[in-house]
């Protein structure tokens, strides 16, 4: 049997669920904050240059990845006045602002410290760990600044480099930069870390930085060794000196465990650590070098460790990975392009930004179970929410269908909102 259907107009939102969102921006005053940083850089005539940067953010977290699906906004009759003045601006008008702010590398930073700090202070966090890391950003067009350069997901292809930096506890993104795809990861890496560092050091008792062995080099380590606050773990490429070496070292099981690890003390108060692990049994030994154990080394400035904790928590970089596949896949990392390289620099901050915004969100808002959720099952639970606007005694009132963590959590969370 057929079931009948019937197309009605309804003026109503599958998404408001983003409510509390937009009660977390009005709370850390983000059209202040974005004033204060970027200043009056143009006259203010339809659109607000934040009204513009948080209607992106509300396509994004509602599952746009291209600029030109905010115009799908324009139907929704609650959105617009929850992320702007209630009108949807045009793709072309928010491209003249992104313009602008793609040029202001300075100032996107320090939107991000801002948002950081804010952070930091209101959870009374006093030791962060930072993870370094880059990735490439396929295109398809001829995008400005779009060169073949280092593509795993896609060798051969024109790419985008994009450079992060995210602290661990917060899942918030403390810096980033967009470059051209023929840039090394490594370059300009120095000046990128110490900018943070300068920024965060002197407020934080304990900080620990944690990067791979493409950014390794004499030169990092001499800078992260200035801050006295600061731990590195970073990962050394193994060259022919150094495997000789470690071959030659005694080594120690922890725990029964079939890893094996050793150290080498090195002058200036400088570590590598070793970890030896059996390669698996039937495995094809090399000609050349017949060794039946693969080797990993991590440089470190903390004496204390043991070599065992010290890969353990190196270990947890692989959040890093996850972070910039979720980024990628849920936040339009990378799919938000223009052929304007300025352009592209500015959707691609947003990007962080939205991320940036949904781990604060996720740590004054949340708890338990639904403080681990990324944001694909927070649009399931949470954003969609059917909501529409009535008017009762000159008041405006929107109305908010029951969503599916129920409305005491709802309650709960919008309280939690509020205290912020």
């Amino acid at each position: 049997m057929k079931t009948r259907y019937k197309i009605v107009e309804r003026k109503a939102t599958p998404y408001g669920g983003l409510y509390p969102v937009s009660e977390f921006l009005d709370q850390i005053r983000f059209p202040a904050l974005f004033h204060k940083v970027f200043g009056k850089y143009r006259k203010v005539r339809k659109y607000h240059p934040w009204e513009n940067i948080s209607m992106i953010v509300a396509t994004i977290l509602s599952g746009g990845e291209r600029l030109y699906d905010v115009e799908r906004l324009a139907s929704d009759p609650v959105l617009p006045d929850l992320f702007g003045n209630g009108i949807v601006p045009q793709d072309t008008t928010l491209r003249d602002d992104l313009k602008h702010i793609g040029k202001m590398n300075d100032q996107r930073r320090e939107m991000l410290f801002l948002l950081n700090e804010m952070l930091f202070k209101r959870q009374n966090i006093k030791k962060i760990t930072i993870d370094v890391d880059g990735t490439a950003l396929p295109v398809d067009g001829h995008q400005e600044g779009a060169e073949v350069g280092y593509c795993p997901a896609d060798q051969g292809s024109r790419c985008l480099q994009s450079l992060s930096a995210v602290c661990d506890e917060t899942e918030t993104v403390l810096a980033e930069e967009t470059r051209s795809g023929n840039t090394h990861c490594a370059n300009d890496v120095i000046p990128f870390i110490r900018r943070i560092l300068d920024r965060f050091a002197p407020k934080m008792p304990h900080i620990v930085i944690r990067l791979d062995k493409g950014f390794f080099s004499d030169n990092l380590l001499t800078m992260l060794e200035e801050y006295p606050n600061v731990i590195y773990e970073v990962a050394v490429p193994q060259h022919e000196p150094l495997r000789k070496r470690v071959r030659g070292l005694d080594y120690k099981s922890y725990h029964g465990s079939e890893r094996e690890y050793s150290s080498i003390s090195l002058t200036g108060g400088r570590y590598y650590f070793v970890e030896r692990t059996p390669k698996p049994p039937q495995t094809q030994l090399d000609m050349l070098e017949p060794d039946a154990y693969t080797y990993r080394v991590i440089a470190c400035n903390d004496s204390h460790r043991q070599p065992h904790s010290l890969f353990r928590d190196y270990n947890g970089r692989g959040r890093d990975e996850q972070q910039i596949c979720e980024l990628k896949n849920e936040y339009a990392l990378g799919k938000m392009v223009s052929g304007d390289f300025d352009v592209t620099r500015a959707l691609c901050w947003v990007c962080h930004l939205a991320y940036t915004l949904t781990g604060m969100f996720r740590q004054i808002a949340l708890r338990h179970e639904l403080a681990k959720h990324r944001l694909r099952r927070l649009r399931f639970i949470l954003f969609t929410t059917v909501a529409y606007w009535t008017n009762h005694s000159r008041q405006r009132i929107l109305n908010l269908c029951s969503p599916l963590i129920g409305e005491m959590r709802l309650k709960f969370l919008l309280r939690r909102v509020w205290a912020f």
